[in-house]
C-alpha cells in the first residue's frame, strides 16, 4: 500500500509552495495597518501589515527605503508593493516590499507633518534656541540659486538701503535631488569663513515638490546647528517650511528678507543724530545736578567753618570738571572716530568725490548721460564733467578699445 503513495520532504514541498507562491505573487499591491515596526540598525526595516482578518509580515530593505518621504509608524495605514517570498528553512512566507505609500494622503504632506512632529518634541523649533539678528551687519552671505529672480531681487534691495554692506553668495541647488544636502552645504560653508555677521536661505516660490529641499532633515539641523543667525525667506508668504521654522527668522519673500536684513543709509543716519542729541543732553544734565549738588553743600557748610569748607569744595570742584573733562573729551572723541568712519565709508558712494579722483562724466547735447564710446558720431561736440569744472569737446574719431 505504502509503495504506491508519493511522498514528499519537508523540503521538497517547502520548495514546490515557494516556487506556486512566488511566481503568481512576483508583483502585488497591498493595503493594511503597520504594526510591530522595526528599523533595524542595519538599515533594514521589518514590520507586519494587518487589517480586520489576517496579517502578513513584511521587510523592506535599505536599498528600497531610502527613497521613502515620510517615516513609517506603527498604526500607520500604508499601500505597499513587492513580491511574496518563501523562507524555507522556516516554512514562512512574507511580503519583500519595494515601495510604500501612505493611503488615502498626500506623502510628502504626510512627511512633511512626520518630521515637524519629530523636530518639535527634540525642541527645534524652541523661541529659547533663536538668536537675534544683528542691528547692523557688515557681512551677509546668501545660500540660494545664482541664476533665480530670488537672487537679483535681494541683491537690489540691498544696494539700494545699505550700500556699504558686503554680500558673499553662495550658490547652492534649490529644487531637485540633492538640492538640501547643497544648501546645507552652503551653510556650513558661508559658517567656516570669518566676519559674516548673517545667512539668508531661500527662493522664489513653487509648488510643494519645488519647495521640498527646504523640509529636508539634513537642511533642518543644519540651520540648528549653526552659529551664525539664518533668516529663512522661501516662496511667498503662504509658503511655510521646515526651514523656516526652524530659522532664527522666517521672512515671508526673499525680498522681505533684504528688507529685515538692512538698515538704510538714511535710517542710520538718523539714528547717529539722535544718539548725538541724547548724549548732549545726558552729559548737560549730569553737570546741572553735579552744580546744585556743590551748591547745596558750600550753603550747608559755610556757617562753620566757612574758608576752610569754601578751599575743599574748590578743590573737589576742579577735581570734578577735571574728571567730567576727561570723561567728555574721550566719549566724543570715540564717538566722532565712529561718526567719522561711517562719513567715510558714505562719501565712498558719493559721485562728487569720485570725480576729484580724476574720473569724468560726458553729456550729449540734451543733457543725457553718453555710456558708450558709439553714443556721439565724429564731429558732433559734448560736455565733459568733472570734479572742478565742466568744459566741451568735440569727438575726432574712434579710437579702438584698450584695457
Amino acid at each position: 500500500m505504502s509503495g504506491n503513495r508519493t511522498t514528499l520532504t519537508v523540503s521538497e514541498i517547502t520548495a514546490q509552495i515557494k516556487g506556486q507562491i512566488e511566481s503568481q505573487f512576483s508583483r502585488v499591491w497591498v493595503r493594511g495597518e503597520i504594526s510591530n515596526f522595526k528599523h533595524h540598525s542595519s538599515g533594514h526595516m521589518y514590520f507586519t501589515v494587518k487589517d480586520a482578518g489576517a496579517e502578513l509580515r513584511c521587510v523592506m530593505f535599505r536599498g528600497f527605503n531610502q527613497s521613502l518621504h515620510f517615516k513609517p509608524e506603527n498604526g500607520m495605514d500604508v499601500m505597499i508593493q513587492g513580491k511574496i517570498t518563501v523562507y524555507e528553512p522556516r516554512g514562512q512566507y512574507q511580503l519583500m516590499v519595494q515601495l510604500m505609500e501612505p493611503a488615502g494622503i498626500g506623502t510628502l504632506y504626510l512627511a512633511f507633518e512626520a518630521l515637524k512632529k519629530q523636530l518639535m518634541g527634540e525642541g527645534l523649533f524652541d523661541e529659547s534656541k533663536k538668536q537675534p539678528l544683528p542691528a547692523y551687519p557688515k557681512r551677509i552671505g546668501i545660500v540660494t540659486s545664482p541664476t533665480g529672480a530670488a537672487l537679483r531681487d535681494m541683491l537690489n534691495i540691498l544696494k539700494r538701503r545699505a550700500p556699504q554692506v558686503d554680500i558673499i553668495i553662495r550658490p547652492a541647488l534649490v529644487q531637485g535631488d540633492g538640492a538640501a544636502a547643497d544648501v546645507a552645504a552652503g551653510i556650513q560653508a558661508l559658517e567656516s569663513m570669518s566676519n559674516i555677521d548673517l545667512i539668508i536661505i531661500g527662493r522664489g516660490g513653487g509648488s510643494l515638490e519645488d519647495l521640498w529641499a527646504f523640509n529636508e532633515e539634513i537642511l533642518a539641523r543644519a540651520i540648528g546647528d549653526c552659529s551664525i543667525p539664518i533668516m529663512s525667506a522661501v516662496g511667498h508668504e503662504t509658503d511655510v517650511t521646515i526651514s523656516d521654522m526652524v530659522a532664527d527668522l522666517r521672512a515671508p519673500t526673499p525680498s522681505a528678507a533684504a528688507e529685515l536684513a538692512s538698515t538704510s543709509i538714511s535710517e542710520l543716519s538718523q539714528t547717529i543724530r539722535h544718539q548725538k542729541n541724547q548724549l548732549h543732553r545726558a552729559l548737560e544734565n549730569r553737570l546741572n545736578q553735579l552744580w546744585q549738588e556743590l551748591d547745596h553743600l558750600v550753603d550747608r557748610q559755610s556757617l562753620q567753618h566757612p574758608r576752610m569748607m569754601i578751599m575743599r569744595n574748590r578743590e573737589k570742584l576742579d577735581i570734578i570738571m577735571h574728571q567730567i573733562d576727561f570723561s567728555m573729551h574721550q566719549f566724543l572723541s570715540m564717538k566722532s572716530t565712529k561718526l567719522k568712519g561711517f562719513e567715510k565709508e558714505l562719501s565712498v558712494l558719493n559721485p562728487s568725490d569720485i570725480l576729484h579722483r580724476g574720473y569724468s562724466i560726458a553729456f550729449s547735447d540734451d543733457g543725457s548721460i553718453i555710456r558708450h564710446a558709439d553714443d556721439v558720431n565724429a564731429g558732433e561736440t559734448f560736455v565733459l564733467k568733472t570734479g572742478s569744472g565742466r568744459f566741451s569737446a568735440e569727438k575726432k574719431k574712434m579710437l579702438p578699445n584698450s584695457d
